[in-house]
């Protein structure tokens, strides 16, 4: 299932649990002092995501989330403490899991006729410093291990079974990346699960995440690698 489905109500419930603050003006830098990483808000960052067009033609926004107009500061959620079920919600689409900005869009097909019918997936989650959103994707890495299977009722008396069907990790443009072929099945529901495939980088300061939710092709159409080396340019002229 795209991460998107839910969003509107996780994203609130998660930002319901901590408060935000803005981080005051940077202070002049010293001779010999060293810059901070530049650093832009979640309104800022949502101009970096890709446009519906540059996924397919004819594609248009579904939803549409970020962290605001402040930097984000103070409390967490941290995904080591995270249930599984959350993690699997949360990741994408939900604040205050340590960035200090956060933006995300779904697109999808404007016609059920088109000829290719995906719903891709975007998110970039921004650290303070580089050291950050490195350990951001290693707990999220270790988290897809340890919860690589995770239920919840369906609401028609069924079960929805998410499942990690194979992992593998890769370099896309010289970025560490790691691969997902995601399953999602209801048990009331025969017929073979609907397939997602993930992929997860991270560059510098900034952890990203492309995924497409494979509705009538056998694999994303255009690949994930070539839209996450879109989307980081992107983001990276923004700062």
């Amino acid at each position: 299932m795209s991460f998107r489905a839910k969003a509107g109500a996780v994203t609130i419930a998660a930002a319901s649990l901590f408060g935000s603050a803005a981080f005051g003006p940077a202070a002049l830098a010293s001779p010999g002092v060293s810059h901070a990483p530049a650093q832009v808000t979640g309104k800022q960052l949502k101009n970096g995501l890709l446009s519906p067009s540059q996924f397919l033609s004819g594609y248009k926004t579904i939803f549409s989330d970020n962290s605001g107009g402040k930097l984000e500061h103070g409390g967490v959620l941290h995904i080591s403490s995270l249930s599984c079920a959350q993690f699997w919600s949360f990741l994408g689409v939900a604040h205050s899991l340590g960035e200090t900005a956060q933006a995300a869009e779904t697109a999808g097909a404007k016609s059920p006729s088109a000829p290719v019918i995906e719903i891709f997936d975007q998110a970039v989650y921004q650290f303070a410093r580089a050291s950050g959103a490195s350990t951001f994707f290693n707990q999220v890495s270790a988290k897809f291990k340890s919860c690589k299977s995770v239920s919840e009722k369906d609401g028609s008396g069924g079960k929805l079974i998410r499942t990690v069907h194979s992992r593998s990790a890769a370099r896309v443009g010289g970025h560490e990346s790691l691969k997902l072929v995601e399953y999602l099945a209801d048990t009331k529901v025969p017929g073979p699960p609907t397939v997602t495939d993930v992929l997860l980088t991270v560059d510098g300061t900034d952890f990203y995440l492309v995924d497409s939710q494979l509705l009538s092709v056998k694999s994303p159409q255009p690949t994930l690698s070539s839209l996450m080396l879109k989307l980081i340019p992107r983001v990276r002229a923004l700062k």
